[in-house]
């Protein structure tokens, strides 16, 4: 089911001479990618302003795997500000999206992606929602996605006889930890000196995750309406 054969085609048209585009495949190999990072500046590496809670050792991993993933569009964007309009064309292997919308709204999405689809562990909660990735979403339409996605977990768990978390407290947990990864990620690109866009983004990803792992009971009851049992009379 998953395999290079599902993939995320983001096309940024900047200007009627100018595009950017970025053909991400939901399946990478990691090991390929350590190859070809010879390269790579030293903000790519493991040791570079490494995440918090990063479980990866220098001798396996020398290199960050969000990092090498993220590379080439850090840098396609180092000279583009996050107010730049332009519009964004993403094609799945379902269907495509297009958006006319700031360089952040874009950029965000995607990023999001490749952190998602990454080799990092700590992320690797998200891998699954990745799948069925939705270009732009709102912060509404994240909420309910990463909910769900976290509640069929729960029943893949109940049906294999574990005890499913139906408080959300797992979830909170993990995004406790993807929030570290979006802030510490964050103080590495700082620290490279790469991007007004890159660093709004990662601003905005940093805040969600906040969000998620600390008012998630609050914001999941502004969706309760949707769900709100209704008397029909005859």
């Amino acid at each position: 089911m998953f395999n290079n054969e599902i993939f995320l085609e983001y096309t940024f048209h900047i200007s009627d001479s100018r595009q950017l585009q970025y053909r991400i495949a939901f399946d990478r190999s990691a090991s390929q990618k350590e190859k070809e990072a010879t390269n790579y500046p030293a903000w790519t590496e493991l040791e570079f302003q490494k995440c918090s809670n990063c479980p990866l050792n220098r001798e396996q991993h020398p290199h960050c795997p969000v990092a090498l993933d993220a590379y080439e569009i850090i840098l396609g964007f180092a000279e583009i500000l996050s107010f730049k309009e332009m519009d964004v064309m993403v094609k799945t292997t379902e269907r495509t999206y297009s958006k006319t919308c700031d360089a952040q709204t874009g950029l965000r999405s995607l990023i999001g992606f490749v952190m998602a689809t990454s080799a990092c562990p700590v992320l690797s909660p998200l891998r699954g929602l990745a799948r069925y990735h939705l270009p732009f979403a709102s912060l509404e339409e994240i909420l309910f996605r990463v909910t769900s996605a976290y509640l069929v977990k729960q029943y893949f768990i109940h049906k294999d006889g574990g005890e499913a978390d139906l408080s959300l407290t797992g979830l909170k947990a993990e995004f406790q930890e993807i929030q570290k990864v979006n802030y510490d990620f964050l103080q590495r690109i700082t620290a490279a000196g790469d991007a007004d866009s890159n660093l709004d983004v990662l601003s905005t990803l940093f805040s969600i995750a906040s969000l998620i792992s600390l008012n998630l009971d609050e914001h999941l009851d502004k969706l309760r309406p949707l769900f709100a049992e209704t008397n029909h009379q005859l």
